[in-house]
């Protein structure tokens, strides 16, 4: 059953609340993203993102990945009314030792499921997770692979170059497991947005292939009702674009109206302004880390209510496991982290043979040996040598997931933030491969993987500087100290 939207509209001013006393405890921090955010994620939590309260690792659950990492009050505090974060961790925001870092880090037992920072990465992150479902459940069954992928982007995520690379990828891939938040607020840091930006969003994403739903971003009803249609979609990925407003409920000094103020965005409200704000979203300024009781009974009854779906789809689970132990065997080894075991007394290698045919043949055993691993490569699989995994299987195609490899197309970046996301999502393995002078394009999502400790493999060819006649642009001189 729905909440009222009285209800609801006092959770997301709870969410709110507790956003903006954060970063003002913190005397650093963004709130105005958070506070305009409030509504949308206090509807997916409340009302359709399905995970286990017992079991944040489970397989089968819905995937919620943040793209704006600035926006982790609005995160911490969500979290807190499913009892992942107590009232003390919320006010220890942006602290030495602290678990409420400024920007979240990954941590499924929190309810994490990326670490987040640099825009625009972590929504990749959920096209890549949205590929390794489908992947899976080619090779498992949707009994056990059929759940949703959530995304929420911001307006400095959508400028970022790596969303063209993510758009592009899932519409072409017909992604319908994927559902992504565009928190259009028409605010960033230092200007407002149609400052650097005239592009019409809606219409790139539906050149692009995807579903568009357009709404205003705090109606909690219009939330409701545009994930209601998004879950009916199913031939291509969904854009919620939800027209927010940065700091909504936001008062200055003199209790007048703060918000949509690129003020609110990189810095706490600040004396009078913050307590005017508690004050108008019916909190009290000098004790505003609480829940109140009306928000706990709707976040207790989503509880009951999940366990009562779980149960059903671990009912599910068991019956496809009863009747394919060998598929279930086979997940719990995906899933369990560990390496896979791999007989290699096949490989022969001759004396100077180039070492991207050497990593070729490698590749082709791995394909034939590791049934979850997925091989990518930026439109270079015959030069860097991938093929050799892709001679083993095929390409994925819209509607087709059967094969294992991944073609990205001239998009190193998006590439690998994609392959990054696959093992975010878990029970795959991936490998991307380019020029070892294009892995420049690849230095943030190589920073992240080793952030989060994802052990994703990175295929470079051509990595000596004497690549002849290509020239110096394709000479990796400085690549190998900085990759180091």
């Amino acid at each position: 059953m729905n909440n009222s939207k009285e209800l609801m509209n006092k959770a997301a001013d709870n969410i709110r609340i507790l956003a903006a006393s954060m970063v003002e405890k913190a005397k650093s921090g963004h709130p105005g993203g958070a506070m305009g955010g409030a509504d949308f994620i206090n509807v997916l939590y409340s009302e359709f993102l399905e995970y286990d309260p017992e079991n944040p690792s489970w397989e089968g659950r819905d995937r919620f990945f943040l793209d704006p990492g600035h926006m982790a009050p609005m995160l911490y505090s969500q979290l807190s009314l499913i009892g992942k974060f107590s009232m003390d961790e919320l006010a220890n925001l942006r602290q030495w030792g602290s678990t409420t870092p400024g920007h979240p880090e990954r941590d499924l037992e929190r309810g994490i499921e990326n670490t987040s920072g640099p825009l625009g990465q972590g929504h990749v992150f959920a096209v890549g997770a949205a590929i390794a479902e489908k992947f899976l459940a080619a090779k498992l069954g949707e009994e056990v692979m059929n759940h949703t992928i959530y995304a929420y982007i911001s307006d400095g995520g959508i400028q970022e170059e790596i969303s063209q690379g993510a758009g592009r990828i899932a519409g072409t891939l017909g992604l319908d497991n994927l559902i992504m938040f565009y928190d259009s607020n028409d605010i960033q840091l230092s200007t407002e947005c149609d400052v650097v930006s005239t592009e019409d969003t809606a219409l790139k994403y539906k050149a692009w292939g995807w579903h568009v739903i357009t709404i205003d971003g705090n109606d909690c009803c219009q939330i409701r009702k545009a994930l209601d249609e998004s879950k009916t979609i199913n031939d291509r990925p969904v854009l919620i674009i939800g027209k927010c407003i940065m700091g909504k409920g936001a008062r200055t000094a003199d209790n007048q109206n703060y918000e949509r103020s690129c003020k609110t965005h990189g810095a706490p409200l600040g004396g009078d302004a913050y307590r005017n704000t508690v004050i108008n979203l019916g909190g009290n300024p000098d004790d505003p880390f609480i829940v109140w009781d009306e928000v706990k009974e709707i976040y207790a009854k989503r509880e009951v209510e999940l366990k009562t779906i779980i149960a059903e789809r671990k009912a599910e689970e068991q019956a496809w496991a009863s009747a394919n132990p060998e598929m279930a065997a086979k997940q719990a080894e995906w899933f369990s982290g560990k390496a896979p075991v791999i007989d290699w007394s096949s490989i022969q290698q001759k004396a100077g043979v180039p070492t991207r045919n050497a990593s070729a043949t490698v590749l082709g055993l791995l394909a034939e040996q590791v049934p979850n691993m997925v091989v990518s490569s930026a439109d270079l699989s015959n030069s860097d040598k991938t093929d050799g995994f892709l001679n083993k299987t095929h390409e994925f195609k819209k509607g087709d997931f059967t094969g294992a490899f991944f073609q990205a197309g001239v998009a190193e970046l998006a590439m690998s933030a994609i392959c990054l996301g696959m093992m975010l999502h878990g029970g795959v393995i991936t490998a991307c491969g380019t020029f070892f002078v294009f892995s420049d394009y690849m230095k943030p999502v190589i920073r992240m993987a080793a952030l989060m400790e994802i052990p994703m493999k990175f295929v470079w060819s051509h990595d000596a500087f004497r690549v002849g006649e290509d020239g110096p642009t394709h000479e990796p001189v400085e690549q190998e100290a900085q990759v180091r």
